[in-house]
């Protein structure tokens, strides 16, 4: 009989089988790697193109086989030795069950985000105070230990089963063996579909390029650059709007600016409700807030400057796109908003639910004025820290000075997944009674989505009651008419509407739209219906204080809330890409264009638009606005 794995002696015939057993494990693990890897292509059309459905096959293969390079590689160090040895095959074991493992978490994450288990991922685990952003289950854990000890016991019997068929075989001499044809096989199937990609490239096949986006770590083959330019001229091109410099660090502007003496100097309460969506504020879902509209000045067509949190906050604080985040942090450079209003003899205030260790508003936002935060409220649920949160600021404007003037930051948890909320806020049934991650990756149960949407609207209906109590405490101190009070979210939810669940996603308006409501400190009350952005709040603050337009255009790309133009383009961002809003079209830009990702032109409900060419030259000086603006401040 012959074994596909036996191969030429080249040592001991123990050490042979060995050899041989470790490479017919490669390949069942590449085998089982892909057959997990399914659940990448779940959006795949059951009547899609053939050309899709043969990429996105032999490409999951070739993405996977890719990734198992480095546990292959690993394992054939620890093998050159030759021989046998239980610590070794203990830890050949450990590798493809943690390979194994590590696809399935990320077909998980690509199932409800849309993204793949990379650097994004990776600082919501291992960064401090990020256990405060999310909660996961004992299913979760149960799901992931159960998962890991079948396939660590399916690969013991695999290598057991290989490792008996070796020994029996390794006398056997054949030029050409099914091992080999296996692995030729692995070759022709790369081959094969990265030339499918490469003329997926060239021709713009915006929905095969948006496919390989499924596949985790999945190498892109370009070929326009290898083109003679006069082909190349041939193949239309998606526009190039670089929004980085490789090295580059932060020449921001630092320092406050010089304020009119004679402009008023209200207090500021910036309230911020975490995943607030603007198709939540709503009488029976946020009443206090939906009662407090009408006394306000609405902007209805407003959007976050992110899909997350990070991006949001750092958006109505600095003023600036998310692309200067990393910079940003990396200067450690604080808002020109907090330092003009500290140079002005403001007093600071942070008051958050969540800790801002993460994101990192600490070392950013904060930096300058760590005595000013307050964000330890204890363990229990981001109800209960809500309601503490709540407490403390009613404690500090009774104990403050009166006279002085306050900017106040206070962040609401309650609406932030897992939607948490005391029982008598339990209005919206049925609900889930627990998020489920390893049941929501993936699915599109319109029963389970409406249930998952009530748990959040109990999490909101509590928040709107603890927003609230915090406006209710600027009435008892007397300060509404002194006080400037802006009410808004970070960034909108999605409930599965577009593909997506939560947040980070994608720059749906599901995901990015919030409401905003200013009131006080003489305000005009009324609707504004042009397009704002979470990026104009610092220049209009600054500006109310007697801040010269002129500077406010040095230091941020904010437009007056109270005087917007007619129509604008929006950026957003994620962790990995810009999102700008050009009417009822989004384009999405990667911040590295080492990603070998292109530009790609998206409808409002994030299907991309199959003929986007004519979307680029109309949006073309937006685009090249939006690339001079994230160079602006980097040198």
């Amino acid at each position: 009989m012959l074994t596909p794995f036996a191969l030429r002696a080249s040592g001991s015939p123990r050490g042979d089988a060995e050899r041989a057993a470790s490479r017919g494990l490669w390949l069942l693990n590449i085998a089982l790697g892909a057959w997990i890897g399914q659940a990448y292509l779940d959006e795949l059309a059951n009547d899609a193109p053939a050309r899709l459905v043969l990429f996105a096959h032999l490409g999951l293969v070739s993405a996977v086989a890719s990734f198992s390079l480095a546990p292959a590689a690993a394992i054939w160090a620890l093998r050159r030795a030759g021989g046998a040895s239980p610590w070794r095959t203990a830890v050949e074991l450990a590798l493809w069950t943690a390979f194994q493992l590590a696809l399935l978490v990320d077909t998980r994450v690509w199932g409800l985000f849309r993204y793949h288990f990379g650097e994004a991922a990776w600082n919501l685990v291992t960064a401090k105070g990020a256990e405060d952003s999310y909660r996961l289950g004992p299913k979760v854990w149960l799901f992931a230990a159960g998962a890991a000890a079948l396939i660590a016991l399916g690969n013991a019997l695999a290598r057991l089963l290989l490792l008996s068929v070796c020994r029996r075989e390794i006398s056997t001499r054949r030029l050409l063996r099914p091992g080999a044809i296996a692995v030729s096989a692995l070759l022709l199937i790369v081959c094969v579909e990265k030339a499918i990609y490469a003329r997926a490239d060239l021709e713009q096949d915006r929905g095969l390029v948006e496919l390989s986006e499924a596949l985790p770590l999945y190498p892109r083959l370009s070929v326009r650059g290898m083109l003679p330019a006069t082909l190349r001229e041939e193949f239309a091109a998606a526009p190039h709007v670089p929004l980085s410099r490789p090295d580059a660090v932060l020449a921001h502007p630092a320092g406050p600016l010089a304020l009119d003496p004679r402009a008023p100097r209200p207090n500021i309460l910036v309230l911020v409700i975490d995943s607030w969506r603007r198709d939540m504020l709503d009488p029976q879902v946020t009443p206090h807030m939906a009662r407090l509209a009408p006394n306000a000045r609405r902007f209805d067509d407003h959007l976050s400057t992110g899909n997350g949190t990070r991006f949001g906050v750092f958006g109505m604080l600095y003023g600036l796109h998310g692309s200067y985040w990393w910079p940003v942090l990396e200067a450690r450079r604080a808002p020109v908003l907090l330092e003009t209003l500290d140079a002005a003899g403001y007093e600071l205030r942070a008051l958050s639910a969540a800790s801002l260790e993460f994101p990192e508003f600490r070392e950013t936002a904060w930096v300058k004025w760590p005595e000013a935060v307050w964000d330890d409220f204890g363990a229990g649920s981001s109800a209960e820290r809500d309601q503490r949160v709540a407490a403390r600021f009613e404690r500090w404007l009774a104990e403050r000075e009166a006279a002085r003037a306050f900017f106040a930051f206070v962040l609401l948890d309650s609406a932030h997944q897992p939607y948490d909320f005391p029982p008598e806020h339990a209005l919206f049934t049925p609900f889930e009674e627990e998020l489920d991650y390893v049941e929501l990756a993936g699915s599109r149960d319109a029963q389970l989505a409406e249930r998952v949407r009530n748990r959040y609207r109990n999490g909101l209906h509590h928040a709107d009651e603890v927003a609230a109590r915090i406006l209710a405490a600027l009435e008892r101190a007397q300060l509404p008419r002194d006080t400037l009070v802006v009410v808004t979210g970070d960034h909108g939810e999605e409930f599965a509407e577009n593909g997506y669940w939560g947040h980070t996603g994608n720059f749906t308006l599901e995901q990015v739209a919030t409401p905003l409501l200013v009131f006080g400190a003489g305000v005009e009350v009324g609707v504004e219906t042009r397009p704002t952005s979470h990026v104009d709040l610092p220049g209009t603050l600054l500006e109310l204080l007697g801040a010269p337009r002129e500077q406010i255009a040095q230091v941020c790309f904010s437009r007056s809330l109270f005087e917007p133009l007619p129509t604008r383009a929006r950026a957003v961002a994620g962790w990995e890409e810009l999102g700008l809003w050009c009417g009822e079209t989004v384009f999405r830009i990667p911040r590295d264009a080492g990603r070998g990702l292109p530009v790609m032109a998206f409808s409002a409900q994030w299907r991309p638009l199959p003929s986007a060419e004519a979307e680029f030259e109309r949006h073309a000086a937006a685009l090249e606005a939006l690339s001079s603006e994230c160079l602006r401040f980097l040198r």
